[in-house]
């Protein structure tokens, strides 16, 4: 086959286009996706198949400008095996010979030019998947075009050749293609012209040069349209792209640090957020991804993102490089490979910068966009500070009494390294806000402590977005000042629009402040930024069943229930759900469901009080159990409060919701949306109830 009309090979159900850089199921069209090392290992092994290829010929061939190890190789003859279905105990394509290197064993045939154009025009099995979707069909070739196919054919490797040509004198980025290129040419537009010379020649057939310029059309509308949708991207409504930073994995596992993987990421998160047209997910998403075999493709699909930005770091001789790719999620592909200039790594904070300032550079050009370039937002140059710094941010989003234990004494560390770091002083005031959350109430000792650190955050910094929004989060829940909560979080929300932690928040304040509507327009812009996100799945589900869209709620909290069966929060709010629809059996059949997972001590107790007395009979038994806790720390009295009303005991009602008060327990912020409290909306005493709490 003459090499103009590209290099393809076959194999088992397989069809490689090397220059054209995909393979394909040659069945069913389905494009294989390939990180760029595994793609050229492929093409090397493919090429000289049936021959033993040497490992050091591999990294000659396919690494031959990096410093890498054996591993990097082994992993990708891994990818490459499960890309090729091996695992599955189908035909075998790569050879492993010990100490040596691999050899391709499967039958391997190489495509010639007529059969490729063929394919294109007439071979429906194999039609590239573009962005998932098949791509549009190319329309049937006339009968008298096909006779006139083989002159056609060498019309388009001719051109083909001219190409090549060009591309070895200027490359041209298939995005700057002309628009021309990317609508299909139907050759029907092609205008026939009558032949009289030859009676044996059909009346319309058309001149040898009008087919060939008919097939060139074709093959470069074929491959425009292909360049386009590889590129394009699945833009949000409001036009913004989307990007994953995934943290960084280690060349040699043996050199794992989080200040690395995790700190250039932080900076590459906060250099990007500042590109126009970008939204890019918080590190609060993202972090997760740390295993080191972590696919970047299928983290880019959990964070419903158009690009995945996944890199590796290597040390060596106290130098550092980095190199990253630029993942399409649509089309599974590799767009660009950035590889950062060496940097001395013994100056943590300046190579973070510099390097992510490459990489801000290199997307900037790659996306023709501007940046406004912000300063690093670290706040300190003292390395372990920061290290106990990504330490807390780490455990704090765990939630967990312990984990916000731990995650206060990490950032009690960093301050007292640096007592200049801010973002310090903001970590653990939100560590200690959150440790109030489970029992309804934050001790009076850790309300100073978290006052304490969060004033003295803002007065180091005064544009430290997440300060306002602690702040804003510690007056809305436990200090009941809304006017002054609203205040920090919208400006939160002006110095940092992709904030998560402000957006939630403020959302919070707009569902107890009773603004519905609002309140999910906001945690929908939440989770816009982490979609991915249990927690703010879990508060739609909540803030659906305070606007008593009790099905919704339901069917939000399940959805919910699935990504953790283990959230408890998320089981209570669903058979409260339930019950305030009036669906006493699906309140029951969830209590039980829940309790089997959290303490199925009692759970013979509620049936048999189901049994003699229907769910109110449950509701009396768990208001019992509860009473005899009421008087131990953290106790939520305002649950009992619920549960009283609902009974029809008003008094009791009354009772516990103001010994709620007199602990300045959070939840009474719910007052004035909670529905099982509508009963007691009548009472004066109510009213006077919203009045102190600060609700009205």
């Amino acid at each position: 086959m003459s090499e103009r009309g590209g290099e393809i090979y076959e194999f088992g159900e397989f069809r490689l286009n090397v220059t054209e850089r995909f393979l394909v199921r040659s069945a069913a069209g389905e494009r294989v996706p390939l990180s760029e090392k595994a793609f050229e290992t492929l093409c090397v092994l493919v090429r000289n198949d049936g021959h033993l290829v040497s490992k050091n010929e591999l990294f000659n061939r396919v690494w031959a400008e990096s410093f890498v190890e054996e591993n990097n190789l082994n992993k990708c003859i891994h990818a490459l095996r499960r890309a090729l279905g091996e695992q599955r105990g189908g035909e075998q394509f790569i050879e492993t010979i010990k100490k040596h290197g691999f050899r391709f064993v499967a039958e391997v045939r190489r495509i010639g030019l007529e059969e490729t154009a063929d394919a294109v025009h007439r071979k429906n099995g194999f039609q590239p998947k573009i962005n998932g979707n098949s791509s549009a069909e190319f329309p049937q070739l006339p009968k008298q075009i096909e006779t006139q196919k083989s002159g056609a054919v060498v019309a388009l490797a001719d051109w083909r050749r001219g190409a090549d040509e060009n591309e070895a004198g200027e490359q041209v980025s298939p995005s700057t293609a002309s628009e021309e290129s990317k609508q299909t040419v139907r050759p029907e537009s092609v205008p026939a012209k009558p032949n009289s010379e030859s009676k044996s020649t059909p009346k319309y057939r058309l001149p040898l040069v009008v087919f060939a310029l008919a097939a060139f059309l074709i093959g470069a509308s074929v491959l425009g349209y292909y360049f386009y949708s590889g590129k394009r991207v699945s833009s949000g409504a409001d036009g913004k792209k989307s990007i994953a930073v995934l943290p960084l994995k280690p060349i040699n596992a043996a050199n794992r640090d989080e200040i690395y993987e995790v700190g250039i990421a932080d900076s590459l998160i906060h250099r990007l957020g500042s590109l126009k047209g970008f939204i890019v997910r918080p590190l609060s998403a993202t972090r997760k991804y740390t295993d080191i075999n972590q696919d970047a493709l299928a983290a880019g699909r959990e964070q419903k993102v158009d690009y995945v930005l996944a890199s590796n770091y290597q040390l060596a001789s106290g130098k550092i490089r980095v190199t990253a790719q630029l993942f399409n999620v649509a089309s599974g592909q590799i767009e660009e490979t950035y590889q950062s200039k060496e940097k001395d790594a013994g100056d943590v904070f300046a190579m973070q910068d510099a390097i992510a300032g490459e990489m801000e550079n290199k997307l900037l050009a790659r996306f023709a966009t501007t940046s406004t370039s912000p300063a690093a937002r670290r706040g300190t140059t003292n390395e372990e500070a920061y290290r106990l710094y990504l330490q807390g941010r780490n455990l704090t989003a765990r939630y967990s009494p312990a984990n916000l234990q731990k995650a206060v004494e990490y950032f009690e560390q960093a301050v007292k390294l640096d007592p200049n770091f801010a973002p310090g002083y903001s970590g653990m005031a939100h560590a200690y806000i959150l440790s109030g959350f489970g029992g309804g109430d934050l001790p009076r000792v850790e309300n100073e402590k978290a006052r304490e650190a969060v004033t003295k955050a803002l007065e180091l910094n005064s544009n430290l977005a997440e300060g306002y929004a602690v702040r804003g989060q510690l007056k809305l829940v436990y200090e009941w000042d809304f006017a002054g909560a609203e205040t920090d979080l919208l400006r939160a929300i002006e110095l940092e629009p992709n904030n998560d932690l402000a957006h939630w928040v403020y959302a919070l304040f707009l569902n107890y402040r009773g603004r519905f509507d609002e309140a999910l327009a906001e945690i929908e812009t939440t989770l816009a930024i982490d979609p991915n996100s249990l927690f703010y799945l879990r508060e739609r589900g909540r803030f659906l069943y305070y606007a008593r869209r009790y099905d919704e709620a339901i069917v939000q909290l399940k959805r919910a229930i699935e990504l953790d069966e283990n959230s408890g929060i998320v089981w209570s709010f669903l058979w409260l759900a339930y019950e305030m629809k009036g669906d006493d059996a699906g309140a029951y059949e969830t209590f039980i469901k829940y309790q089997k997972h959290r303490n199925s001590e009692h759970i013979e107790v509620y049936q048999k009080a189901y049994e003699t007395a229907g769910w109110q009979g449950v509701r009396q038994k768990l208001l019992e159990f509860n009473k005899l806790n009421e008087h131990k720390p953290g106790s939520n009295l305002f649950a009992n409060a619920r549960q009283c009303a609902l009974m029809g005991e008003k008094e009791q009602a009354f009772e516990y919701l103001n010994k709620a008060l007199e602990k300045r327990q959070s939840q009474m912020i719910r007052l004035n949306v909670e529905p099982a409290l509508d009963s007691l909306r009548d009472d004066p005493r109510f009213d006077e109830l919203v009045r102190r709490v600060g609700l009205k």
